[in-house]
């Protein structure tokens, strides 16, 4: 009762996602010491004693890079393929990787290490249901977007110290990109790593709220079920508000949690000026859009949708922050 009385709660609360992600953490851990273990044959003697003691002494409460998910789940690929040489060269990776995220970091990936260049690649667009092109991202439009990003966190952390703090204990890694078919993203295989395509809209105030509570959002969920269901027939295939294609029945929930939360940051912001004036018709025009759509995905839900306890809490708590919104004019404002 205690844990869902923490967890089911739409809007963010202090210490929460700190909370979630150290026992995420301790459970990545676990796996990749335990996968570590069943490669000791193949492994010289020094370098497996060496990542055993990395492994051994990094501190789960502290915020990981997404690049230790990705490495745990290139290590669990190789080893179930038997693949002696892969598996030395991500343990080489792991062993040499600076696996804490101190402080917010953004990552141009075009320049990332070619070992993990095709995989982050793989890992972003394996879901996409389009063609996915990839281009070079100039060091110009690279710090052109950090700069944006940068502008639109700060005021994010004044406007929306809860959704600061929980963003702050959940993402380390920005990767900025150019690509066609990627618009911004996450995955569980880059766990604490969010991606954003300089093709798709982030120089509007709006876009950059809407990005952050997007992914985090995201996270948090994730986190949460990984010790509840939420739903008894996730994988079930129904109409999506958001994108053309329909989706597992989990993929709308999570959409209907993002729209919530996105919806209820939006209408504040518009509420306490934070959006600059010659943008309020472009967000208020999105806000109802997105209104929209959770009131679509939430029919979906309850027609077809079979809850866990916690997964219909949350659902709950997430409709009563879009009920609360309210209708705004959509009219241009000269």
């Amino acid at each position: 009762m205690v844990f869902e009385s923490l967890v089911s709660e739409a809007l963010p609360i202090s210490g929460r996602a700190s909370f979630l992600r150290k026992d995420f953490n301790l459970s990545l851990i676990e796996s990749i010491q335990y996968l570590v273990e069943a490669c000791r044959e193949v492994l010289p003697a020094s370098l497996f004693i060496q990542v055993q003691q990395k492994m051994n002494n990094l501190k789960p409460d502290h915020k990981l890079s997404g690049f230790l998910s990705l490495l745990h789940y290139e290590l669990f690929n190789a080893a179930e393929k038997n693949d002696i040489k892969q598996v030395n060269s991500i343990i080489d990776c792991l062993n040499a990787e600076e696996l804490y995220v101190e402080n917010l970091k953004f990552l141009n990936l075009a320049d990332l290490d070619a070992c993990y260049l095709t995989s982050v690649k793989t890992i972003f667009s394996q879901e996409i249901k389009r063609e996915v092109e990839f281009f070079s991202l100039s060091s110009s439009d690279f710090n052109a977007m950090e700069m944006a990003l940068q502008k639109g966190l700060s005021l994010y952390k004044d406007a929306f110290p809860d959704f600061y703090e929980e963003f702050e204990q959940l993402i380390g890694e920005i990767l900025l990109l150019k690509a066609k078919g990627l618009y911004q993203g996450s995955s569980t295989d880059l766990y604490g790593m969010v991606y954003k395509s300089s093709l798709h809209n982030w120089e509007k105030i709006t876009d950059v709220f809407e990005f952050f509570v997007h992914e985090q959002s995201h996270h948090y969920l994730f986190l949460v079920n990984t010790k509840d269901s939420l739903l008894l027939n996730p994988t079930d295939i129904h109409f999506s508000p958001i994108r053309k294609e329909r989706r597992p029945l989990m993929g709308i929930y999570h959409a209907n949690f993002i729209l919530s939360r996105v919806c209820y940051v939006l209408d504040k912001a518009l509420a306490n000026d934070v959006i600059p004036m010659e943008e309020r018709p472009y967000c208020i025009e999105f806000l109802e859009k997105y209104k929209e759509c959770f009131y679509e995905g939430l029919k979906t839900l309850e027609t077809h949708g079979q809850f866990t306890p916690l997964g219909k809490a949350i659902l709950e708590s997430a409709t009563k922050l879009v009920n609360s919104i309210p209708l705004k004019s959509t009219k241009k404002i000269a």
